[in-house]
């Protein structure tokens, strides 16, 4: 699949790793990540002829305050399933229709914005086949109700459930535009995997299901790792929340079509 391409909206110019202001963003909503290209020595000695041979490579990312966030009220959804266990962490949460066509076709959009690049940090143990794209920024700045609404849902199930996120410190949302597409008999797919370091995860569903085949969400277990699993179908707007960091999930197959999500992870780190 080709990178995003030209842009659908009177967008700012602006790239992830640019050290100057991005719209719509003020600095307490920022932290910055520092580290030298091409080495990974702690060294006095070293970091200083780094500096000078080696290119600083400084990245954004975008933080909020857990206990700021959890001093509003946070109402539920409007209607929510709960799938249940024994043990808290493996619960998770259906929100049938969280976001609407309006919504849905702004993240489609936002997808194209300039600073959108894909992501290549997979562990290289996961067996996968998909491409993942990287837009926490461009959401923030450009959809900042929609971004909003997405974190307060993830508070408040967090509020409800779990009651994980890291309180008097700060959590990192990491927002991914994830296609899976099946094609020349080559399957979209992702193995059981957790998300590391993800109190909260949540999935939402981009694309109408009508649009492909396969790409059912399953999830392990409430009781044990060799039961079966629970199968989650969900429709396009749907949403799923759940510990990313301890629930063991996966999609079986997308073996036509394009299946698009959107996956937002609350990181501990």
């Amino acid at each position: 699949m080709a990178q995003p391409g030209g842009r659908r909206g009177p967008w700012p110019v602006w790239q992830n790793r640019d050290l100057v202001p991005i719209p719509g963003i003020q600095d307490e909503s920022l932290s910055e990540d520092s580290s030298t290209e091409g080495s990974s020595s702690s060294s006095s000695s070293s970091r200083r002829r780094n500096q000078t041979a080696k290119k600083r490579v400084r990245k954004w990312r975008l933080k909020f305050a857990v206990t700021k966030r959890l001093k509003k009220e946070l109402l539920p959804p409007r209607q929510h399933q709960l799938h249940g266990a024994r043990r808290k962490r493996r619960n998770f949460l259906v929100v049938p229709k969280l976001l609407d066509a309006e919504e849905i076709r702004l993240i489609h959009d936002l997808w194209h914005h300039p600073s959108v690049e894909e992501i290549k940090d997979r562990k290289k143990t996961l067996q996968y086949r998909h491409i993942a794209y990287r837009m926490e920024l461009p959401l923030r700045a450009h959809g900042q109700h929609l971004y909003a609404k997405l974190i307060d849902t993830m508070a408040w199930a967090d509020a409800f459930l779990w009651q994980k996120l890291p309180r008097n410190e700060f959590a990192y949302p990491e927002v991914e535009y994830i296609v899976y597409e099946g094609k020349e008999g080559l399957p979209g797919s992702i193995e059981p995997h957790v998300d590391n370091h993800s109190a909260v995860t949540i999935v939402v569903l981009l694309s109408d299901p009508s649009e492909f085949k396969g790409g059912v969400n399953c999830f392990a277990s409430p009781d044990s790792e060799d039961l079966p699993a629970r199968v989650v179908s969900l429709d396009v707007g749907d949403a799923v929340l759940f510990r990313g960091e301890k629930l063991r999930h996966w999609i079986t197959p997308v073996t036509e079509g394009r299946r698009v999500i959107l996956q937002i992870e609350l990181s501990r780190v």
